[in-house]
């Protein structure tokens, strides 16, 4: 039995895999990017790791840290220092494939992933990637996206589109398309969210909604994790974006699960993604 930690710019989350099977799977916001001191992001990032701990104490776990660490990586090592815990900062390439691999570990599918993140979005195919700095956390330093209202949403989404390279058959890992479906079917269910198709007009709806709606309003409605409501309108403009062809079919998978099954298997360092891991 192993943890997976997920430790992203938004959220992290705990994976918790013993022989195939997910016994644990939870979801901690934190808000990273958006916190310049790095002492204050530190404790940020102390106090979730230490709720984690509480929850998994004695399973042997691996951290893995994404985009916010690859541009803070005194503050993933001394995470790591501080709990004695094994780990790496993910490369843009590493984060690419194994979270592609998530979704197709045959390589034998025509989709292209995206990930979005707060600090960047990943666009996978199985044959190129692309990291974008168009994460959810930078949307919202560029543009106004302030509820209610959200005044700059539509400029927001024209600024997506420019920067998206073509693409067919979209699958939306990450909070954000997770937070839509999950607002469209009223409950935040990790299980039944996995393989939820997003149609175009579900974004459009949920979108103007939460436009109307304050902060607040949004926590009380008690479907999305605390923290969340900061980013949502950000991760609606990049859906609105992709969902320009067509439906999003949202996955709550992610590289924890790759990076979990290759430790299991014994095949941690070694990834298969050349030069990397």
């Amino acid at each position: 039995m192993i943890a997976v930690l997920d430790l992203g710019s938004n959220s992290f989350i705990a994976l918790v895999y013993d022989r195939g099977k997910i016994l644990l799977e939870k979801v901690y916001e934190v808000g990273l990017k958006s916190i310049k001191d790095d002492e204050q992001a530190f404790c940020v990032a102390k106090q979730s790791v230490e709720k984690i701990q509480s929850e998994i104490s004695g399973i042997e776990t691996y951290a893995f840290g994404t985009a916010v660490f690859r541009q803070r990586p005194e503050l993933f090592h001394r995470l790591l220092k501080h709990f004695e815990i094994k780990g790496k900062i993910l490369s843009e390439k590493e984060e690419a494939y194994l979270t592609y691999l998530c979704i197709d570990p045959k390589q034998s599918m025509d989709v292209t992933v995206f990930d979005l993140g707060g600090g960047s979005l990943e666009v996978v195919k199985k044959d190129w990637f692309v990291s974008l700095e168009i994460g959810t956390h930078v949307l919202n330093s560029i543009f106004d996206l302030s509820l209610p209202r959200a005044k700059d949403f539509d400029k927001t989404v024209d600024y997506v589109l420019k920067q998206l390279p073509g693409f067919e058959n979209p699958v939306g890992i990450g909070g954000s398309f997770v937070a839509i479906a999950a607002l469209k079917v009223q409950k935040w269910d990790l299980k039944s969210l996995d393989g939820f198709i997003l149609t175009p007009e579900d974004i459009y709806k949920i979108s103007e909604k939460l436009r109307k709606m304050n902060l607040q309003q949004i926590l009380d409605m008690k479907i999305i994790p605390p923290g969340r409501e900061k980013t949502i309108i950000a991760g609606c403009a990049v859906a609105t974006a992709i969902a320009t062809k067509g439906n999003i079919k949202v996955s709550t998978k992610g590289f924890r699960y790759t990076l979990a099954r290759m430790i299991e298997e014994g095949k941690w360092p070694a990834s298969g993604v050349p030069g990397e891991i």
